[in-house]
């Protein structure tokens, strides 16, 4: 599910991280709770924002992760941020993470009547080979890593480096051995691989990085299953969404490629929250 790569990654680290991953892009806000929105408004296109947090600050954080960006994108993010305030009455700040391949970009668009602007997080900032310098020493010491540490590992290959992304990869691997939590080491693996599939096209080179993983079976199932979990989880806030405007189940199953059983358990909840 190529479409949904950026998604699933950024999903998968902010699930790990939470308020740490806010923290690694500069941020002082503090979280309360994910409030992923699906945006029907837009006619014919389904969107759903790469990832929204709410905060106790009373904005909203809204993360996009991009490998390119045009004015259609910053058009689309003008929208959903649109909405979301309309729904909500809430500021939205919206923050797009590049990798490395960009330098620089567009940030505000001027779309007449609206002036509308983003905060871009350059990957091609950071200091891979010194990044890697200091957590391969703390590795090396026997120290704990902190969250700000893996979430660098999983960053390393999209960070600005002096050697070629497949070697970056390598070295996250390995460093993430390093790491004494086993479900953190194979999240951290997974998310790896995830961003090796997107930024290595060679076969090859893809097969060797997943044969280096401490456990490539483990590593497919855990992938997976994100990716099954997160489409379960868009395909249920669309049927929540579509079911509030009295579209029928039929419809709705038929929309979002869940079972009947499923719709109506949905609407069930709907109903009991009504009450």
């Amino acid at each position: 599910m190529p479409t949904q790569r950026e998604d699933i990654i950024m999903k998968s680290i902010f699930e790990l991280f939470k308020g740490d991953a806010v923290k690694f892009f500069g941020i002082d806000a503090r979280i309360t709770a994910s409030a992923r929105t699906e945006l029907t408004h837009i006619p014919v296109q389904r969107k759903t924002d790469d990832w929204l947090w709410d905060t106790d600050e009373g904005f909203y954080l809204h993360f996009e992760f991009q490998s390119g960006c045009d004015k259609k994108d910053m058009s689309r993010f003008m929208v959903s941020d649109a909405i979301l305030h309309f729904n909500t009455g809430k500021p939205v700040r919206t923050i797009v993470v590049y990798s490395s391949d960009i330098t620089e970009t567009i940030t505000t668009l001027d779309a007449g009547a609206i002036q509308y602007k983003v905060e871009a997080f350059y990957m091609s900032n950071l200091d891979g080979d010194k990044t890697y310098a200091d957590i391969k020493a703390k590795v090396d010491a026997g120290e704990p890593l902190t969250k700000q540490d893996l979430m660098s590992i999983v960053f390393l290959p999209m960070m600005k480096n002096s050697v070629e992304k497949e070697t970056r990869f390598e070295q996250a691997i390995v460093l993430s051995k390093g790491i004494n939590v086993r479900y953190e080491q194979l999240q951290i693996q997974a998310m790896l691989g995830l961003l090796a599939e997107k930024f290595l096209s060679d076969e090859a080179q893809l097969n060797r990085l997943k044969g280096m993983m401490s456990v490539g079976a483990i590593f497919e199932m855990m992938r997976e299953d994100i990716v099954r979990d997160y489409s379960n989880e868009i395909a249920s806030e669309i049927a929540r969404k579509l079911l509030k405007r009295g579209i029928s189940v039929e419809a709705v199953c038929e929309d979002t490629g869940l079972l009947e059983s499923t719709i109506l358990s949905l609407r069930k909840e709907l109903e009991d929250e009504r009450k």
